[in-house]
């Protein structure tokens, strides 16, 4: 066995230009490997697929953030950047939380956990690309237009979807079907023309400092470490977590960004 040979990463698929795949080591060095050359190959299938690892299925939001994001870096002379998230130089401000986010996530790097992405719950299929220190940003939003395209590859899927996601009355069979109706409108829309789905604007937003770096305190009622900028200070000066505190507190879910009094139903 030839032990200098470079290990081929698992389920890595060939590149489509004919070039190898990214090896354990490389990916190592760069997870985001696999990325940065589909999208320098402007490869927009494999970015879609890659997307869909962490989407968990195909759909036309999922392509539709894939083909926003690679759009925006490309125009904005990114597409060859590693963004790692680290210094949170580049920051993807969304405006609703579907599936559309996630391909922005897979795509550009910002993500909810290194605070490169920014969720401004307004309802809009939109994306603000910007890089900090620049006064401006490109904000790309959907064209109401791309049903037509969606029903052009996928006629099915919008009745489907409306009886299988909106009722919640589909059967098993429905479900298979609408799945792959998804999977035709994703693919469908990633070869059309994107000038047709978005309209590009160059905007000033508004951004956010970095984030801030606080400490961990320990709650002195349940034990568990909390942020302490999340705690409540009692009359003796000790810091507890908003939970056991019984305070009201943020979280994201399908509803948007909506307020919450208890974490735990036996709370």
């Amino acid at each position: 066995m030839n032990t200098n040979k470079a290990e081929k990463a698992p389920f890595s698929r060939p590149d489509p230009m004919g070039q190898r795949a990214p090896t354990l080591e490389e990916l190592k060095m760069n997870p985001r490997e696999g990325f940065q050359r589909a999208l320098k190959q402007h490869d927009l299938e494999s970015l879609l697929i890659k997307a869909a690892e962490i989407h968990g299925h195909f759909c036309p939001g999922i392509a539709l953030g894939v083909l926003a994001a690679a759009n925006g870096l490309v125009k904005m002379g990114l597409e060859s950047k590693c963004v790692d998230g680290v210094m949170e130089d580049l920051l993807a401000i969304v405006e609703i939380n579907a599936c559309f986010a996630d391909g922005i996530q897979a795509v550009s790097g910002c993500t909810f956990g290194n605070n490169g992405l920014v969720f401004r719950d307004l309802g809009h299929t939109a994306v603000t690309f910007v890089s900090r220190g620049s006064k401006t940003g490109l904000r790309i939003r959907v064209n109401p237009e791309f049903k037509a395209l969606v029903e052009k590859s996928a006629p099915q899927f919008y009745p489907l979807m409306e009886k299988v996601i909106v009722q919640r009355k589909g059967t098993d069979r429905e479900l298979k079907d609408f799945k792959a109706e998804g999977r035709k409108a994703a693919f469908g829309l990633i070869k059309e023309d994107c000038n047709k789905i978005f309209a590009f604007e160059t905007v000033e937003p508004r951004l956010p400092d970095h984030a801030p770096i606080s400490p961990l305190v320990i709650c002195p009622k349940c034990g568990e470490t909390v942020l302490a900028v999340k705690t409540k200070t009692g009359p003796d000066g000790s810091k507890m977590c908003l939970t056991c505190a019984g305070e009201e507190f943020r979280q994201v879910d399908g509803r948007g960004i909506v307020k919450q009094k208890s974490a735990f139903l036996n709370n």
